[in-house]
C-alpha cells in the first residue's frame, strides 16, 4: 500500500520523519530511506518509480541518529541496485547531487579504499561517478579520505573532490552525512581546462576547501567529459568488487546542486544541531555521537 500526500510518497509502514520532509521538500529525483531490506525492495519515496532491489542477502538494520532504521551491509555480498536512469546521469541537466548517511563498521579495508555508491558497474564503457572512502592506513597517505569521483565512460583515472579528515578523527561506528556534487556549466577558480566543470563534497555539512587541493575538484584534472551510460546505480558497492562494510541510509539524488543552506537543513533535521567544523588542507568536524 502507498499513501500519497502532495509531493510526499510513503509506504503505509513508513511515517514521514522531519528528515524525510526536509529532503522531499527539496525535490530530489530519487530518494530511498534504506529501511525496507526485509521486504527485498526499496521504494523511491519521490514517487518517480526508481525502486531498488536488494541483492546478496538481507542486510541487518541499525539506527540513524534520529532513531530511524537503515540497512547495514555485510561488506562482502550485500547491496541495493537500481535500474539505470537518465535522472542519475550528470549530462541530463549538467548538474547532479547525491547525498547519504553512512556508518562504516570498520575503517581498514581489503583494498586501500571502498565504495558505498556508484554508477559504474562494468567499468569501461559504463563508468560515470562514485562515492569512495579510504582506509585509515593506505599507501597513498589518505587516511579515511571521503571522495566524490567522476569518470569518463572508459573508467581509468577519475577527477575528484576529496574531503580529507585529520588522521584518527573518524571512528568506526560513527554516522557521517556525505554530499557530493558535479557540474559541467562553469569553471571553478583555479581549474586549468579545457574541460569545463567541477566537483564538490561536504561531510556533516562542512564543505571541503578546494583552494588547498587544486587541480583536484576540476573536471579537467584528468580530462573528464561526463557521459550517460546503461550502468545501474548500486548502493553498498559500485562494481561488485569492493564492498562497503556498514550502514547506508537516506540516499537521495538531485538534478541540481544543493546549496549550503539546504545541506545544513538536512543535517540539522537528522541531528538537532547545526554543522560544526572547518576545512583547509585537512578537515575537522564534531562527532555525530554527540548529537541527540
Amino acid at each position: 500500500m502507498v499513501v500519497i500526500v502532495g509531493y510526499l510518497v510513503f509506504r503505509a509502514t513508513h511515517s514521514a520523519s522531519a528528515y524525510d520532509t526536509a529532503v522531499l521538500n527539496d525535490h530530489p529525483v530519487a530518494y530511498w530511506a534504506m529501511d525496507n531490506a526485509a521486504g527485498g525492495t526499496e521504494p523511491d519515496l519521490t514517487g518517480n518509480g526508481h525502486t531498488g532491489t536488494y541483492q546478496g542477502g538481507t542486510p541487518k538494520y541499525t539506527s540513524l541518529p534520529d532513531g530511524e532504521q537503515a540497512a547495514d551491509f555485510n561488506g562482502s555480498t550485500q547491496y541495493l541496485t537500481v535500474r539505470s536512469s537518465s535522472a542519475f546521469s550528470i549530462p541530463t541537466t549538467g548538474q547532479l547531487t547525491w547525498e547519504s548517511w553512512i556508518k562504516p563498521d570498520k575503517l581498514q579495508y581489503a583494498s586501500y579504499y571502498t565504495d558505498w555508491i556508484g554508477k559504474c558497474q562494468g567499468y569501461s564503457p559504463t563508468c560515470e561517478w562514485e562515492a569512495r572512502m579510504y582506509s585509515t592506513v593506505n599507501s597513498q597517505g589518505r587516511c579515511n579520505r571521503l571522495s566524490a569521483y567522476v569518470f569518463n565512460l572508459s573508467a581509468g583515472l577519475g577527477s575528484s573532490a576529496d574531503w580529507q579528515p585529520n588522521c584518527h578523527l573518524l571512528q568506526a561506528g560513527q554516522w557521517l552525512y556525505v554530499v557530493g556534487e558535479y557540474q559541467t556549466q562553469s569553471q571553478p577558480p583555479g581549474c586549468n581546462g579545457p574541460q569545463i566543470g567541477g566537483i564538490n563534497i561536504w561531510v556533516n555539512g562542512v564543505e571541503w576547501n578546494q583552494s588547498y587541493h587544486l587541480q583536484t575538484g576540476c573536471m579537467s584534472q584528468y580530462g573528464i567529459t561526463p557521459m550517460a551510460s546503461t550502468s545501474p546505480l548500486n548502493i553498498g558497492t559500485m562494481a561488485l568488487d569492493y564492498w562497503f562494510p556498514g550502514a547506508v541510509g537516506k540516499v537521495a539524488i538531485y538534478n541540481y546542486l544543493l546549496s549550503q543552506a539546504q545541506i545544513s537543513v538536512h543535517f540539522t533535521a537528522m541531528t538537532d544541531a547545526p554543522p560544526s567544523g572547518s576545512c583547509a588542507t585537512t578537515c575537522s568536524i564534531a562527532s555525530v555521537h554527540s548529537y541527540r
